[in-house]
Parts: C-alpha cells; sequence; structure tokens
C-alpha cells in the first residue's frame, strides 16, 4: 500500500491536530458528559446542515403517501414515499407484524447497494445472485426485525442511484454519491445532513403509527447505512439502539489516509471532534459496533483507536455496559448473530 511522505504526515498532523477540535470530549464524569453534550450536539446538527434544511424547507410539512399492502406470512409489507422536502421524494418498505401490537420500531438505512438498497432489507431480489447474496450476508434486516415483532422501515438513503442528483455525464468519475455531495455542498448541506432529515421525518411518521411503542426505537445500518444510524443517533435522542456495521473508523487514520466514502465528507468535521465524539453523543443510549474480521474498507489499527475514543466518552457518561464492540468472522456484511441479542436484550425483548 501507498504511503504519505513523512513531510505530509507533519502537515497532516499539524492540520488535525487534537486541540483544534472544539467538541472534542475531554471530561472525565457524568457532569461532564451532560455539559459537553448539550452544546455540542446543536453544534453537529449545525455543522451537517440540518439548519440550512430546516431554513430551506420553511412553511413545508413532510408527509407520507402509503402504497397498497401485501399480506406475507407473519407479517405485512407496504412500499411508502416520503415526501421529505417540496420536490425530493423518498421511497421506502414498511413491514408490520400480523401479531397484535404495540411494535417497536426499526428503520434500517442502507449503504452502497444502488437501486438494490431498500430492496435488500425486506428481501427482494432481482436475480439469483442477489438472493444468495442476502442470505449469506443476512442483508434483509428488515425481514429479520418485523419476525422479532418491530415494525420495520427501510428507506432509499437520499445520495445513491436512484434517489440522488446523479452524475449524468461522467464529471465527477461516474460516482453519482460523489455528484450528490457537491451539490448539496454547495448549498450549505451534507448528504449526511440530508439523511439524518430523511430519518428523523421517517421517526415522526412512524411514531405516529397506531399500534407502535414509541419508547423503543432501533436504527441499523451497514457501512454508509452505519455512518447513517450514527450521525442520526447523535442528533435525534429518540433512537434508543443504535447498531452501527463495517462503518465506524477514524475520519483520519495515523497514516494520513481516510477510508470513509466522499459522500460521508462533512466540511470542518475535525474542527469538531473524531469520529468518536460524533458516536459518543449517542451515550447514555445503547450502542452496538460490529466490524467484520476480512473487511479490507477499515484498518483494524484505526477501528480499535475510534473505539477506544467512544468507549472513553461511555465511562465517562456511566454507561460504560450500555456500548459494545464485536468482530465477526467474515468481510463487509451484516451479522444478525451478533446483532440481534444486544438489540433485543437492551430493549427489554425475547427472542
Amino acid at each position: 500500500m501507498n504511503a504519505h511522505n513523512a513531510g505530509i504526515l507533519q502537515h497532516l498532523r499539524r492540520l488535525y491536530d487534537e486541540p483544534t477540535r472544539a467538541f472534542a470530549f475531554r471530561g472525565q464524569t457524568p457532569d461532564d458528559f451532560r455539559t459537553w453534550s448539550c452544546r455540542a450536539r446543536p453544534a453537529l446538527r449545525a455543522l451537517i446542515g440540518l439548519n440550512s434544511i430546516e431554513e430551506a424547507t420553511k412553511g413545508f410539512a413532510p408527509r407520507v403517501s402509503s402504497g397498497p399492502v401485501e399480506s406475507l406470512e407473519g407479517y405485512s409489507r407496504r412500499q411508502c414515499i416520503l415526501h421529505a422536502e417540496p420536490d425530493f421524494d423518498v421511497p421506502f418498505w414498511c413491514l408490520t407484524p400480523a401479531s397484535a401490537g404495540p411494535h417497536p420500531i426499526a428503520l434500517f438505512p442502507h449503504g452502497h447497494y444502488a437501486e438494490h438498497g431498500l430492496d435488500f432489507a425486506v428481501g427482494i431480489a432481482a436475480t439469483p445472485d442477489l438472493a444468495a447474496r442476502i442470505e449469506d450476508e443476512d442483508r434483509d434486516v428488515a425481514v429479520q426485525a418485523v419476525q422479532l415483532g418491530f415494525m420495520a422501515i427501510a428507506p432509499a438513503t437520499r445520495g445513491f442511484h436512484p434517489v440522488c442528483i446523479g452524475d449524468l455525464n461522467g464529471r465527477h468519475g461516474n460516482s453519482h454519491c460523489r455528484s450528490h455531495l457537491i451539490h448539496s455542498l454547495l448549498a450549505g448541506r451534507t448528504p449526511i445532513g440530508e439523511r439524518v432529515w430523511d430519518l428523523q421525518c421517517l421517526i415522526d411518521w412512524a411514531v405516529a403509527q397506531p399500534g407502535v411503542d414509541a419508547t423503543k426505537v432501533v436504527m441499523m445500518g451497514n457501512s454508509g447505512g452505519g455512518v447513517a444510524t450514527l450521525y442520526a443517533a447523535a442528533c435525534d435522542e429518540r433512537i434508543t439502539v443504535a447498531v452501527a456495521s463495517c462503518s465506524f473508523c477514524t475520519f483520519v487514520g495515523e497514516d494520513g489516509l481516510v477510508h470513509h466514502c466522499d459522500c460521508n465528507t462533512v466540511p470542518g468535521i475535525l474542527r469538531f471532534g473524531e469520529f468518536w465524539d460524533v458516536a459518543g453523543l449517542i451515550a447514555p443510549r445503547p450502542l452496538l459496533l460490529v466490524h467484520g474480521a476480512t473487511d479490507p474498507l477499515f484498518p483494524a489499527r484505526e477501528i480499535e483507536r475510534a473505539v477506544a475514543g467512544v468507549a472513553r466518552i461511555y465511562e465517562a457518561a456511566g454507561a460504560a455496559t450500555r456500548m459494545a464492540h464485536v468482530w465477526g468472522p467474515a468481510g463487509h456484511r451484516f451479522y444478525r448473530d451478533l446483532m440481534w441479542p444486544f438489540v433485543l436484550e437492551q430493549c427489554g425483548l425475547r427472542s
């Protein structure tokens, strides 16, 4: 692997030096944590562009249009549309158990799976190869959830094809998510902020549905969906359990390398803090971080640095037992056997 020379590394260390991070957590006690989180959360919301989105949508009330209901074994499924902005719609699947409620709520933002993302979550595959991938990598997470009694919501993730401002002429490396990033930045927002906005709108809708338990809201995502989960849970305290799979790592490694996709970029984020400071805002609510032992995207050393950082915040918040990190035996995927026991225990449910 190529490496930066010593001069570049010194330059990056100066740029990203820890004292420049205005909201890096440096406390030790629950009181320190409460004071910090009350200041840091609004700053994070502003940094990712949520305030800009709120201003741009002033006077508009996001709403949901529901499609026909399809009855399946043990649950029903319907495709819906979130009208998230006056001229931007986000499709999603909603799965509801056939059993009587109240049902806890689970949301599943997806990562870079192109047009297959929200369909993967509900077990819909266009080809036998995709069906095999869903089964092998535990990607039908919304089906898993509804079978455990959750009302499950699987939305398209803004910025990924086809719910994006695409790279029509290949000017941005034929990358739709990069093209979408550029358009978002020009408007004073970020794809991360847009994804959090969409997820918050979906929570608004979900908790207002009949037969749900609004005190239990789980969010779970893999890859870019895990990044969206972490930001959403940091910003919205209604999310009671967060699970991020194959997504949590330092923003910039000690070797000067960036391991997340461009579309996860938040300008100035290292003037706020590191990724563990973002994830630390989820405390004292339960947080599970999952990684694949053979995942090539995120170096184990940088994962462990990030995990240690958020663990320190959870310890200071008096919630060390509510945060866990586990390694799955394979690659960049979901691990149902590692995720659901944690979720059910933290929600006070049994499988």
